[in-house]
This record gives C-alpha cells, sequence and structure tokens, in this order.
C-alpha cells in the first residue's frame, strides 16, 4: 500500500512517538559527502606502485533536508513540541521521572537516555519513494496563524536529519574501481565497546577513535547491544 503521507516515528522509550505530517514538504534535500583518496603527482601522499587517480574511502550519512512542511489545526504545537522533544532526550523533570521507572521495571539502560532518539522518516511506496533510519538534528518552526485565545493553529517548519549508518553504507567496495576492499559490518554484543572492538579487530585499542569518528559515536564506552556498526579497512588507519 502506498504511503500518500509523510511520518516520522520513534518507537524508542521513553521518546517514542510519531509525527504525521499531513500536508507533505514542499521539497526534500538530500546531500553527501564522500572521504577519497588521491593518488599521482598531485597528490599530497604521492603515487604508490604507480597508482593514479581517485580512490573512494567510505560515504558520510545521508543529510536530509524537508523544508516548508505545514502543520495546521488544533494538535499543530504537540506536534511541533513533540519534533523539539526528540532533539532534547531525557530533558525535564518528566523525561527524566519516566526514564528511571524504566530503568528499575524494565531494565532500560541509562546510558541511552541522553542519546538521540532514531527516527523512521518514511514517504511514498516501498523503493520508489523515501525510507530512511535518521535522527533529527535541527528544526525551524514558524508559527504563522492563532486562534483569538493565541493558540497555534498553523505552523511552517523546516527539519534537518542525519541518516544512521545501515549495512547498506557498509557494502565492500569493488577492488578493480581502485576501492579499498574489505570493508565490512559488525554487530555489537552485550558487554562490547569501541575499545575492545578495536582491539579484537584490529589488534590495538589505538584505534578505537578511528572507528568512532567512522561511525559518529559520542561514547565509544556505551553500545546497545544489536547495534551494526561499520569497520573500516585496516589501511584506512594508515
Amino acid at each position: 500500500m502506498t504511503n500518500t503521507t509523510a511520518v516520522l516515528t520513534c518507537t524508542t522509550l521513553p521518546m517514542a512517538g510519531a509525527v504525521p505530517l499531513l500536508f507533505n514538504p514542499e521539497k526534500i534535500t538530500i546531500s553527501r559527502e564522500v572521504g577519497y583518496r588521491s593518488h599521482g603527482s598531485s597528490s599530497q601522499n604521492g603515487a604508490k606502485n604507480g597508482e593514479t587517480g581517485t580512490s573512494f574511502q567510505r560515504a558520510e550519512a545521508l543529510k536530509i533536508n524537508l523544508s516548508d512542511v505545514v502543520f495546521t489545526g488544533g494538535e499543530t504545537k504537540a506536534l511541533c513540541d513533540q519534533l523539539l522533544n526528540w532533539m532534547s532526550p531525557g530533558s525535564g523533570a518528566a523525561g527524566q521521572a519516566l526514564a528511571g521507572v524504566l530503568v528499575k521495571t524494565a531494565g532500560f539502560n541509562p546510558g541511552l537516555v541522553n542519546r538521540l532518539p532514531v527516527l523512521s522518516f518514511v514517504y511514498g511506496p516501498p523503493m520508489l519513494g523515501f525510507c530512511y533510519q535518521v535522527v533529527l538534528i535541527g528544526a525551524t518552526i514558524n508559527y504563522t496563524r492563532f486562534t483569538g485565545a493565541g493558540v497555534p493553529i498553523r505552523a511552517r517548519v523546516t527539519l534537518n536529519m542525519k541518516e544512521q549508518p545501515s549495512l547498506l553504507g557498509t557494502l565492500p567496495t569493488n577492488p578493480t574501481s581502485g576501492g579499498l576492499p574489505g570493508r565490512r559490518s559488525y554487530t555489537v554484543t552485550e558487554g562490547e565497546d569501541l575499545v575492545n572492538l578495536a582491539r579484537t579487530q584490529y589488534g590495538s585499542t589505538a584505534h578505537w577513535r578511528r572507528l568512532a569518528d567512522a561511525n559518529a559515536i559520542d561514547d565509544p564506552l556505551r553500545m546497545r547491544p544489536g547495534t551494526t556498526v561499520y569497520l573500516p579497512n585496516p589501511h584506512e588507519f594508515d
């Protein structure tokens, strides 16, 4: 079934919720930057083994911008507040209290309280439309209409999101194309962190910072079991 309404959804406690975009975005902008290495006389590193040209190293996460999203009606303020709350995890007395209850009753990991929640952004049919796992990193909200009592009933919103790492972003490159082979993904198990991953996968804990940079991870000691991380080719550490 075609999804004709764009929607942002979070299923992670204590930030679970959904924001349907009943008036779909006027414009969706997607951008990406890549890491690369130049070979040949123009390269600062100089040519290696006669190589020339530019080789792919890694693709940065997609940046997704939704422009002029319109909210209207009595739920306008509540929906906009949900967007803002997703960018401030664990904030406020209510959020901290709920997190405390989850820690005690459901074994909730307290280290996840201050992490931006992962959202699903879906718009359009599978394969032909948009379906991304993202974090919301920016929102600009302009309230443009109010009731006589001062309740906002219309808003125009711009949203900035960043795609989260996935298996599609960690597929091996083609060795014949000049890319670096040996790129792979790894699923984190209970008790693992980037420090011991660096030791077991690369033989040295010194590489944990590069692993953190490759996966945009702020806290290397707090890894959620089941998380898929990107393991760069060891040659990328040279």
